[in-house]
């Protein structure tokens, strides 16, 4: 049972993570959606190749975000594999089979993924960290280089 609660709990702080650099790389200048989109492809390692991507990486705030990124993504995804690893190969769970878990496994990720979609939780995270970000930080609000279009 505990697999399965450190599994929801790393799935959790890993929507947690990317949220948080979403909203901190709209604070550096990048539109809302490719925000997003940066900070899930980092996470996940996936590192796809776009003029979007360029942005981050000439951006000496946003390449600092997509690197604590991509460091957190692998520490989570080495997490949550062994976490469904155990869940499903440990043995002495007192009075929980396996069936018990899969209904636990996927209620909980059908909550996480609803919870994730939602346009309220989105907004008050948002302006949680936004807040968070004007107060204890000094990000760079604008990228004057785009605005200017000197990027060739």
């Amino acid at each position: 049972m505990i697999p399965v609660l450190s599994l929801l709990v790393v799935v959790t702080f890993s929507i947690f993570v990317t949220r948080i650099a979403a909203v901190a790389l709209t604070h550096t200048g990048m539109a809302r959606q490719a925000a997003r989109f940066q900070a899930r492809s980092a996470f996940s390692g996936a590192g796809f190749t776009t003029s979007e991507s360029e942005q981050v990486v000439r951006h000496p705030v946003r390449r600092r975000i997509v690197l604590t990124l991509m460091l957190l993504g692998n520490a989570g995804i080495v997490t949550a594999v062994s976490s469904l690893i155990l869940t499903f190969v440990r043995a002495g769970d007192a009075g929980f089979g396996l069936e018990i878990k899969i209904a636990l496994l996927v209620t909980g990720l059908l909550a996480l993924w609803a919870l994730a979609n939602s346009s309220l939780f989105d907004r008050a995270v948002s302006r949680a960290v936004g807040w968070m970000l004007d107060r204890y930080t000094e990000l760079e609000v604008r990228d004057f280089g785009s605005l200017l279009r000197l990027g060739g």
